[in-house]
């Protein structure tokens, strides 16, 4: 009878210090099948503290604090990205051990994680100064250093890899940098010289008519000059004026709290495990695309980084994009275009998401961040990493040569 309280009473004290480590938190999240979000309560797994967001494997901290955010943080809203932050932040680490089935996340040491956080990155001093250009509607990944020994003893220090959120702010879609003009506008000056060129060559067909044919001639010649230099100031007229309708394809304004999407947070954690080859600290179109597949893989959705009310209203990526390759899709300006993801996820389509996951992560050892252009380096890493992955490599490749061809390549 002793033994039998004496383990019923283990038990209630087991069960008690459990839900004490492991308390439930209102989290954010996209429904099933759907980009439309909704909040739910879970369990945060792997807590280490009865109090904090301090975990086995990760810790939210705010800004450059390296003290773990409070449960009962008087900030609502703090908790909130806090906690969605660690909920799928350990979603991730789960879909990569267990999915794409690579021991990876395991050699990473607890990794911080800054919401909240506007300074700068250095690679000197790991936060450049407060003075600096504050940094709003984005996030990053770094990379472990330590600060040079010429830096003064008291603020030398040391640190892991760590994702950064940074804190969202509305700011005008006119002043975003890269934007460059709308559709529309780059249309009608992509068709703009030719149909100048084309109202010229007839200008100069009419003057010849009235020169060796006056009888034939139907308008004056001060008619048809008037005319013809009509239409051109009309052309360049419905350009200047298309570039004022920029309200037409994007919202006023624009803000991202990225630390509240989904799938920007699987994004930075794919860089991490990425980061083995592909470094963290530049951005480039096969970067950024690899970990666009691996957030949109996770996430089982078409489109990726869908708005989220209140939170963010930066426009999707689409997995299905029929973009063909153009040569301007290897520059670092369109490092955030969805090419790439496209181009990964025809591979998947393919080869079946299963290999294609293994191929794509695979494809990574064939790569090198300096030396990796789409045309070149990407598509023959898809194809030797087949070699490595793929049940049937030759069959496999003969069919990644077709989808490739029809991307453009």
């Amino acid at each position: 009878m002793k033994k039998i309280y004496f383990g019923f009473l283990t038990f209630i004290i087991i069960s008690s210090t459990h839900a004490q480590v492991s308390p439930s938190f209102t989290v954010l999240e996209r429904k099933i099948h759907s980009n439309r979000t909704i909040y739910r309560s879970v369990q945060l797994d792997d807590l280490e503290s009865a109090d904090s967001f301090d975990g086995k494997y990760f810790k939210i901290v705010e800004g450059k604090s390296n003290e773990a955010i409070k449960f009962h943080e008087a900030d609502s809203k703090l908790i909130l990205r806090a906690a969605s932050a660690y909920h799928h932040l350990t979603i991730a680490r789960n879909f990569w051990l267990k999915k794409i089935d690579t021991i990876s996340p395991m050699s990473l040491e607890k990794v911080i994680i800054r919401v909240e956080i506007k300074n700068l990155y250095d690679e000197q001093g790991h936060f450049a100064n407060d003075n600096r250009t504050p940094q709003f509607n984005n996030a990053l990944s770094i990379p472990a250093g330590v600060t040079p020994e010429w830096v003064p003893e008291d603020r030398q220090h040391a640190w892991n890899k760590e994702i950064w959120f940074r804190p969202m702010k509305k700011i005008e879609s006119k002043d975003l940098p890269g934007l460059g003009p709308n559709p529309l506008t780059v249309s009608l000056q992509a068709l703009e010289q030719p149909f100048i060129n084309y109202t010229r060559n007839r200008f100069n067909q009419t003057i010849m008519e009235h020169i060796f044919y006056p009888t034939y001639s139907t308008n004056t010649v001060w008619g048809d000059v008037i005319r013809f230099a009509g239409t051109i100031a009309l052309t360049k007229a419905v350009i200047e004026a298309s570039k004022h309708m920029d309200n037409l394809f994007v919202e006023k304004y624009y803000y991202l709290d990225t630390a509240m999407v989904p799938e920007v947070i699987y994004h930075e954690y794919a860089h991490l495990i990425l980061s083995d080859y592909m470094d963290m600290t530049h951005s480039t179109p096969v970067i950024e695309g690899m970990a666009d597949y691996f957030a949109a893989a996770l996430s089982a959705k078409r489109k990726v980084y869908a708005k989220v009310r209140g939170y963010s209203n930066a426009a999707a990526k689409d997995t299905e994009s029929k973009k063909d390759y153009a040569h301007w899709y290897e520059s670092n300006m369109t490092a955030t275009a969805d090419f790439v993801l496209s181009v990964l996820w025809d591979v998947r389509e393919t080869l079946g998401e299963k290999v294609a996951d293994q191929v794509v992560y695979e494809a990574r050892s064939f790569l090198t961040t300096r030396t990796a252009t789409i045309n070149h380096h990407l598509i023959q890493a898809i194809l030797d990493a087949c070699d490595r992955k793929c049940e049937k490599p030759r069959r496999d490749k003969l069919k990644l040569y077709e989808t490739f061809s029809l991307k453009g390549f």
